[in-house]
């Protein structure tokens, strides 16, 4: 008996994004940490793009007139350039698509039962 009331103690020091014994908290923990997560996503695959742009400079630098060199060099610059692209485009998609169901972005709260 004594174990249930202790479960619907609140908790003063806790913020309220992690629940603080109500549903409402939980909703918006798990949308920050969905909107996190995605945010991370997109920014990892920015990073990765743009670190595959610099391999591909750097190897179109010391190709020294190499053609196989060179083809490998340009086709590394036009694959991160298309995954910027891509990663430009999936954002933009994102944004427009959270205007119009309004969810801002990253701090999304997800719909709770009360």
């Amino acid at each position: 008996m004594i174990i249930a009331l202790l479960a619907q103690l609140k908790n003063p020091v806790l913020p309220p994004e992690l629940g603080a014994g109500d549903l409402e908290g939980g909703g918006r923990a798990t949308g920050l940490l969905i909107g996190n997560l995605i945010g991370a996503i997109f920014i990892f695959s920015f990073i990765l793009a743009f670190f595959y742009l610099l391999t591909g400079g750097i190897s179109w630098i010391t190709a020294g007139g190499d053609k196989g060199q060179l083809e490998n060099a340009r086709n590394k610059i036009i694959h991160a350039l298309v995954g910027l692209i891509v990663v430009g485009a999936g954002w933009a998609i994102f944004s427009l698509v959270g205007q119009f169901l309004g969810i801002q972005f990253p701090n999304m709260e997800l719909p709770t039962i009360e």
